[in-house]
């Protein structure tokens, strides 16, 4: 059991999975102590996903800062990819480059660590897993409102939860939406994508570094392959100095289409991890130095992860039925070509805090079980209307991002590739060009 006051009756809240958003919904639950909760997650353990991805969050911090308890804002930086660096005074400035010709073609303002900062998702995980009572191995299966307005999650070991509410913070391929919504197929991106993860000495990241200290992308005017190259880890976060070695990421993508990279059909991809590398390196020979040699470095023996990209703008007027509330990827699976996908999740669970949790505190000596149904019902609709507004522009706009990355004559400051990133942005769908 989570934080509880265990002398009532009130059903706690069920938070399903702890990824970003669900943790820190439990850490603020655990903060006030408005109302019990207990938190599932399908994992065996925190370790289960690896390092994952780098994150930046940016118009997001201010909500994250009233969510989380004080002690944890203060512990950020154990999250951040490069502690030093940020000591230091160095910004970002999110850089992207033609990396046919190694061009400038845009960057952001630098802004400060109060503005701006770059973590993993695995560090900052956790962070926010600091002391929650995290029931591991709980895929769920079944989610089942009662007429009492009570709410039953089961899950695949047999067991399963009574509460007051469902929060399904169960990611992009999440199975309380595909329960809700059956007939809703996500949309698949006619974009493919390898990842690595690979060490550098200090000299070997230096000329990237040089570039920006943390993160930059970019795309080849020549035949648009893209690139992005992310720091994960660096020497000056741990005591041990992490043996001087700097962990980054290179993500390269490319188009689904006939005719890319003088192919007559579009490339798949390969079916060995060494095809993986040979491919990456074969786009990588088209491109200027850094670029071109931080791709010949790949060790032979790296693993190579593919990831097909889908979305799901989430329809105007959604609703859900029953006591349910999609939070995060769950509601808004969107690709990460504007990096904008955490930073609405940590905005999803101030709006439920907001809207949502004060219909299940009790009034007077009335406990949870006895408040109107309706009252939280019509309170879920008022969070999926405000969430949806914000968000399904969010997805079509990354959507598009995506898309142009992979078309050379579609960069420009007009694109959402590199249009300024906001928590409401107007985007407007008659505009949407795939």
């Amino acid at each position: 059991m989570g934080h509880s006051a265990e002398t009532t009756t009130q059903k706690p809240i069920l938070i399903i999975g702890a990824g970003v958003s669900g943790l820190l919904l439990a850490q603020y639950l655990r903060k006030t102590g408005l109302a019990p909760f207990r938190i599932f997650e399908r994992d065996a353990d925190l370790t289960t996903r690896g390092l994952g991805w780098g994150l930046t969050l940016h118009w997001s911090l201010p909500a994250l800062q009233s969510l989380l308890p004080e002690d944890l804002v203060r512990r950020l930086p154990e999250a951040y990819v490069d502690r030093l660096a940020v000591e230091e005074g160095r910004p970002s400035t999110f850089p992207f480059y033609d990396l046919s010709t190694g061009e400038l073609i845009a960057k952001t303002p630098a802004a400060s660590e109060s503005q701006r900062i770059r973590v993993t998702r695995d560090r900052l995980r956790r962070l926010f897993a600091t002391g929650l009572d995290i029931q591991w191995a709980k895929a769920v299966n079944n989610v089942q409102t009662a007429p009492d307005g009570s709410v039953t999650a089961s899950f695949d070991d047999g067991t399963s939860c009574e509460g007051s509410l469902v929060v399904a913070c169960d990611g992009s391929s999440s199975r309380i939406r595909g329960m809700l919504f059956p007939d809703q197929q996500r949309y698949r991106i006619p974009v493919r994508l390898l990842g690595v993860k690979i060490d550098c000495t200090a000299d070997e990241i230096e000329p990237l570094k040089q570039l920006d200290p943390y993160f930059l992308q970019g795309a080849a005017s020549q035949n648009d392959s893209f690139m992005y190259f992310s720091v994960l880890d660096a020497p000056g976060n741990n005591r041990d100095g992490n043996g001087g070695k700097y962990v980054c990421q290179m993500v390269i993508s490319w188009p689904v289409r006939g005719g890319f990279f003088n192919q007559a059909t579009p490339i798949s991809f390969p079916d060995t991890n060494e095809g993986g590398i040979e491919l990456i390196k074969t786009f990588a020979e088209t491109w200027v130095e850094p670029f071109r040699t931080l791709a010949r470095r790949i060790p032979s023996d790296t693993e190579v992860k593919a990831l097909e990209l889908y979305d799901w703008p989430p329809p105007t007027g959604l609703r859900t039925t029953g006591h349910v509330a999609l939070v995060g990827d769950a509601l808004h699976p969107m690709t990460m070509y504007r990096g904008e996908g955490a930073n609405h999740a940590i905005v999803d669970v101030l709006d439920l805090v907001d809207l949502v949790i004060p219909q299940l505190l009790p009034s007077g000596e009335d406990s949870v079980s006895s408040l109107a149904v309706g009252g939280l019902r019509a309170a879920l609709n008022r969070y999926e209307d405000r969430v949806v507004a914000r968000t399904r522009p969010a997805v079509l706009a990354s959507r598009q991002a995506c898309v142009d990355a992979h078309q050379w004559n579609r960069i420009n400051d007009k694109s959402p590739l590199l249009s300024r990133r906001m928590m409401n942005l107007d985007f407007d769908e008659s505009d949407l060009s795939l």
